[in-house]
């Protein structure tokens, strides 16, 4: 551990070979902050001067990525997240090829479930850092990172990794450097937090801000086709036979796609661009949770 820090010490030494002396000087002494706050033990209760030192590094040195990507470890430790991303973000500013932050950064969004961003930051680090690895695995196994659960809130950011071309080619790229075998990042994400009565297509509340963060995401991108997809379960409808429950089972599902078309428009999502289609239980979900092999409720909106 002590060699890794000693070995970072130098490499940020090396980028600052052309800085002013006044500046170099005190980016050596934000170091030396940086290294006394790493000596202190890890408890919870030396948080707060570890903190506290991380922040007087910055001050004299606002560009030291150690100081900022320790200080984001903390911030993560205290699941103050928004924190933590600034932090490691900026340390990823300074210093783009520095793993342990992208390794964070990806962290920080898995424990948030924003699992685009989090496939994308581990990829950065997916070739030498182990960890990264295998939660690339993980998320890339039944198309996890494109899973949004009862509950659960996907946001803008995390849905234009899905929607945007240039970053799904950039991921790919990624996925081939690290050895795996996979197909390439897919454009559609599949919701399982939209709610609906039982046989019923109007959406309850409860969708409102997932309904916004889908729409941001697809202004903003504004692909030329959106494609929305309903599925029900296959549970048979009181008194109907298989073939009429499966036949009302797909009206179903239609007109949920539709209904989710309907409120994407009200938040400015040209309707022009969007394509319903619905398929009942015909087309049953992958899944990574045996919980779930049952559970084929579900929307899924892709962007082209």
């Amino acid at each position: 551990m002590l060699i890794r820090y000693a070995f970072q010490t130098i490499l940020f030494a090396v980028l600052l070979i052309n800085t002013p002396v006044m500046a170099y000087q005190d980016c050596n002494r934000a170091s030396v902050l940086n290294n006394q706050a790493l000596d202190l033990p890890t408890e919870i209760g030396y948080f707060y001067e570890q903190k506290r030192l991380f922040k007087q590094a910055l001050q004299l040195c606002p560009n030291h990525p150690e100081a900022h990507n320790n200080l984001a470890d903390i911030f993560e430790r205290e699941q103050n997240y928004p924190q933590a991303v600034y932090h490691y973000r900026q340390a990823l500013k300074v210093r783009p090829y520095y793993y342990n932050a992208w390794y964070g950064l990806g962290e920080t969004y898995y424990k948030q479930k924003q699992f685009p961003l989090s496939l994308e930051a581990h990829l950065h680090a997916c070739q030498t850092d182990n960890d990264s690895r295998h939660r690339v695995i993980e998320l890339l196994r039944n198309n996890r990172y494109a899973v949004t659960e009862e509950g659960e809130i996907i946001n803008k950011e995390s849905l234009l990794v899905l929607y945007d071309k240039q970053r799904r080619a950039s991921m790919d790229a990624m996925i081939s450097a690290c050895g795996l075998k996979a197909g390439p990042v897919t454009n559609k994400h599949l919701f399982r937090n939209f709610y609906f009565d039982t046989s019923q297509a109007t959406l309850k509340p409860g969708s409102e801000r997932q309904l916004e963060e889908i729409a941001a995401a697809l202004r903003q991108i504004n692909p030329s086709v959106i494609k929305i997809h309903g599925h029900t379960d296959i549970q048979r409808f009181v008194g109907k036979t298989k073939a009429e429950s499966d036949r009302l089972n797909w009206k179903l599902s239609e007109n949920r796609a539709a209904s989710v078309a309907r409120a994407l428009t009200q938040r400015g999502v040209p309707s022009i661009r969007m394509i319903t289609q619905g398929y009942g239980y015909s087309k049953p979900a992958q899944s990574f949770s045996r919980r779930h092999l049952a559970k084929n409720r579900r929307v899924e909106i892709e962007a082209d």
